[in-house]
C-alpha cells in the first residue's frame, strides 16, 4: 500500500519532455517546507523508471541565467548528476556537471521513492531518502543561487512527482 506515502503531497505529471517550457512552481506556496534557519527542506517523491530532474531557481521565468539541476535516476537509473544549467529562451542549453555520484536503481516504476531536498543558505545541496541521516548526493552551489521556484521534468520515461509532502510523524 503506497497511499500514506503519498498522503498529501501535490502531484505533477512529467508531461512535458527535457526541453518544454516549464511551470516553475513558487516555493512560497509549498505548505509542507521546513525552514531550519541554516537550511530548508522539502520532501517529495518520484514514481518512474529514470531520469527525474529537479531544477532550482530564483526567478519563475529563468532564461538567460543559471539554475541548478538535479537528475535522480541518470544514465539508465545509476546516476545521480547536480550540474548548473543556463538555458536560453530559444531552448539551448548549456549543463556544467558539479558532481555525478552512482546511485543504482535508486528509482521504481512501482512505487514512489520519498526524498528529502536540503537546501542550506550556505550553497550547500543535499538529497537523501527520507528516514535516512545522510545525503547519497551532498554539493556546494559555489554561486549560491537563492532558490524561489521549483520546477519538474524528465529525461526520457513518463513520471509522476509528488511533492510539497507533510513530514510524516512518529
Amino acid at each position: 500500500m503506497i497511499a500514506p506515502v503519498i498522503k498529501d503531497c501535490k502531484q505533477f505529471n512529467t508531461a512535458f519532455g527535457y526541453n518544454g517550457t516549464l511551470n516553475y512552481i513558487p516555493i512560497s506556496s509549498f505548505t509542507h517546507a521546513v525552514d531550519q534557519r541554516e537550511f530548508k527542506y522539502y520532501l517529495f517523491g518520484v514514481l518512474g523508471p529514470t531520469g527525474a530532474v529537479i531544477r532550482l531557481s530564483h526567478s519563475v521565468y529563468p532564461y538567460g541565467t543559471e539554475v541548478v539541476e538535479v537528475v535522480l535516476g541518470a544514465y539508465n537509473n545509476t546516476k545521480t548528476i547536480a550540474r548548473h544549467q543556463h538555458r536560453k529562451s530559444t531552448g539551448e542549453f548549456e549543463n556544467t556537471d558539479i558532481v555525478k555520484m552512482a546511485t543504482p536503481n535508486l528509482l521504481s516504476p512501482f512505487r514512489p521513492v520519498m526524498l528529502m531536498l536540503k537546501v542550506w543558505t550556505n550553497g550547500r545541496r543535499e538529497v537523501l531518502h527520507t528516514g535516512q541521516q545522510f545525503p547519497f548526493i551532498s554539493f556546494m552551489d559555489a554561486r549560491n543561487i537563492t532558490v524561489n521556484y521549483m520546477a519538474f521534468t524528465k529525461m526520457d520515461s513518463n513520471l509522476i512527482i509528488f511533492y510539497d509532502c507533510p513530514v510524516q510523524s512518529g
